[in-house]
C-alpha cells in the first residue's frame, strides 16, 4: 500500500508494521552466433537480498493516517565469466549491477468513509556498476572503469482510493519520474558521464471482495521508459503491464495466495547489442504465497515467485548481419516477511 498507491494506507483497518526479506536468484546467459555456430556462456548472479520495510499509524478520531517505505524498487545483477568462445567475452568477463532504493514518507487523508487522497515524496538512491563501461551502455566501445558511487534522486506520488461499496473497491496512481543527478564513472582518460532516470508509472486497480472469504484484486499499469534518460538512450519502450492476485481466507489465522503477472517487452530485437549486460527482459511472473496469522496482532508472510523464462535475440551490429546475439532471463525469489499490528 505505502509502495504503489499513497491513498491506500487510510484502507487499511489498523496501524501496522512490517518487515520483509526477498532472496532472488537469477539465471541468465549469453549466446553469439556467427555463420551458424553458436556459443553459450552461463552467467553466476548469485542470490541478491532485497529487504524493505513498511509503517501505517492511524491517528484516533481523525481522517489522518501517515506511513513510511523503504524498499528496493528496482535492480539487477549479470556476473558474465570470460568465455574465449564466446566473442563477446573473449576479451574478459562482464558484470553489471543497479540496485534502487526508495524512502517514501507517506500522507493519506480521508475525505469521506469511502474517498481518501495520498501524497508521497520519494527519496531513492541508486547504485549502477558496469565492468566494463560500454558497448553502448555510456560509451562506444569497452572502456575499463566501473567505479561508482551512490547516486540521489527525487520524485513524488498522489493517489486515490475509493471504496464504492461493501464489494467493490478502486485505485488509482502517479508516480512521478525520479530525476537523478548524472552518474560519474571514473575511468583512465577522466570522467564519463551518464544521465538516468527511473520512469514515471501510471497504476489503476481494482478488487473484489463479494465472495465470502475471497478477495480478487486486478492492475493495469503503464511504464514510461521511452521518456526517461537513460532507458530512452538505452532503446527502451514504455510499456503496459497487468497483474491479476487474489486471496482465500481460511479460518482465523491461514490465508492463501496467488497472483500473475504479465507486461510487454521492453528491449527490442535492434537494442539487444546496446543492453548486452543488462537483461530485464522478463514478460510474466507467477506467484504463490501465504499469511500465518500467528497471534491476533502478528503475521508470518511467505512467498515465492518465478519469472517465467524469456529470451530475445538481436544482429551483432560488429560482425554484419549474419551474426546475432539472444540475451536469456529466468528468475526466481523466495520472500519472508512479518507484520505486526498495533
Amino acid at each position: 500500500a505505502v509502495h504503489w498507491n499513497p491513498a491506500s494506507i487510510s484502507g487499511l483497518r489498523g496501524s501496522e508494521l512490517s518487515f520483509g526479506l526477498e532472496l532472488l536468484d537469477a539465471d541468465v546467459d549469453l549466446t553469439t552466433t556467427i555463420g551458424g555456430v553458436s556459443n553459450t556462456t552461463d552467467g553466476d548472479a548469485g542470490f541478491v537480498p532485497i529487504p524493505s520495510i513498511g509503517w501505517v499509524h492511524h491517528f484516533d478520531n481523525t481522517p489522518l493516517s501517515i506511513g513510511l517505505g523503504v524498499s528496493a524498487i528496482a535492480g539487477f545483477r549479470n556476473n558474465l565469466p570470460s568465455d574465449p568462445a564466446n566473442i563477446v567475452l573473449a576479451a574478459g568477463p562482464a558484470y553489471a549491477s543497479a540496485e534502487f532504493l526508495q524512502i517514501a514518507p507517506t500522507l493519506s487523508y480521508a475525505l469521506s468513509d469511502r474517498l481518501s487522497i495520498g501524497f508521497a515524496p520519494t527519496l531513492t538512491t541508486a547504485t549502477l556498476l558496469l565492468d566494463p563501461l560500454g558497448p553502448s551502455v555510456v560509451t562506444p566501445a569497452p572502456v575499463a572503469g566501473s567505479g561508482n558511487r551512490m547516486h540521489w534522486g527525487g520524485g513524488f506520488q498522489i493517489g486515490a482510493y475509493y471504496e464504492a461499496n461493501e464489494c467493490w473497491s478502486f485505485g488509482f496512481t502517479y508516480k512521478s519520474k525520479q530525476w537523478f543527478e548524472a552518474f560519474n564513472f571514473f575511468v583512465p582518460g577522466g570522467t564519463i558521464q551518464f544521465d538516468l532516470d527511473y520512469p514515471m508509472l501510471l497504476s489503476l486497480g481494482t478488487a473484489y471482495t463479494g465472495v465470502e472469504n475471497l478477495t480478487i484484486a486486478v492492475d493495469a499499469r503503464y511504464v514510461d521508459f521511452a521518456n526517461a534518460d537513460g532507458f530512452r538512450d538505452l532503446g527502451f519502450s514504455s510499456v503496459f503491464a497487468f497483474a491479476v492476485g487474489a486471496q482465500y481466507r481460511i479460518g482465523d489465522h491461514l490465508f492463501l495466495r496467488a497472483g500473475y503477472n504479465i507486461n510487454a517487452q521492453p528491449i527490442k530485437e535492434n537494442d539487444v547489442f546496446t543492453n548486452i549486460y543488462t537483461p530485464l527482459i522478463q514478460e510474466q511472473n507467477m506467484a504463490v504465497g501465504g499469511t500465518w496469522r500467528l497471534a491476533c496482532n502478528v503475521d508470518i508472510n511467505l512467498a515465492y515467485v518465478h519469472a517465467i523464462e524469456n529470451s530475445v535475440t538481436g544482429p551483432l551490429p560488429p560482425l554484419g548481419p549474419t551474426a546475432t546475439l539472444s540475451n536469456r532471463l529466468s528468475a526466481d525469489s523466495a520472500i519472508l516477511g512479518v507484520a505486526v499490528r498495533y
